[in-house]
């Protein structure tokens, strides 16, 4: 999608790094973009509350499907840094403005454009800026890479991971009741008959 935009505005060549901006991987390859994943956590909004299963429905080839369960799909923010290397100063700033824009104009990446299982048909990827870098964590950060102080944009998105193991469900088709004397707990108890039971529950919904 960047090199897209590069390309719409007459940048025929940008190499989009991906990992931290050192001077070795930049060097012959400018001007550059330096996408840096730099932080991987836990994104507490997406855990699902206190949900600890969900089900899925596998199609088994035959035009029909099955159901099994699986533990929730845990979602992951992953921050990163984009900076830009260019000749001149000029070029660094034109490309950190397209950047900007094309993340504006893009607030979510389609499932075509996405790789890996854990994306369905209509899932959507946001794309968010964030707010400004404090000057003391850019000087700490530019500082353990030998460089200069430079702008850089710092954006996130969250992803779920979902588990590859799965449960074959077995649902519920027939409950059966036994009744027990509590003053004679080995003494049976007679009661209604299962099978009319049964039938009730199917008819009504519910026991």
């Amino acid at each position: 999608m960047l090199q897209d935009e590069f390309k719409r505005n007459g940048y025929k060549r940008v190499n989009v790094i991906e990992g931290a901006p050192k001077p070795d991987k930049l060097e012959g390859k400018l001007p550059a973009v330096v996408c840096y994943l730099y932080q991987v956590s836990m994104d507490t909004e997406g855990l699902g509350g206190n949900v600890h299963r969900e089900l899925v429905e596998v199609d088994q080839g035959d035009g029909s499907t099955a159901e099994f369960t699986r533990r929730r799909r845990v979602w992951v923010r992953l921050d990163y840094l984009i900076s830009t290397f260019a000749q001149t100063p000029e070029d660094e700033q034109l490309l950190m403005g397209l950047i900007i824009r094309t993340i504006i104009d893009n607030p979510c990446l389609m499932q075509e454009s996405l790789r890996g299982d854990s994306f369905d048909e209509e899932f959507k990827l946001p794309w968010v800026l964030s707010t400004r870098l404090d000057e003391g964590t850019l000087a700490r950060f530019w500082g353990s890479l030998s460089q200069p102080v430079r702008p850089a944009i710092q954006t996130w998105t969250s992803i779920p991971i979902v588990p590859e193991k799965v449960k074959r469900l077995q649902r519920v088709t027939r409950r059966e009741i036994n009744y027990r004397n509590l003053t004679e707990p080995t003494e049976p108890e007679s009661g209604p008959d299962n099978l009319l039971y049964s039938r009730d529950l199917k008819n009504r919904g519910s026991g």
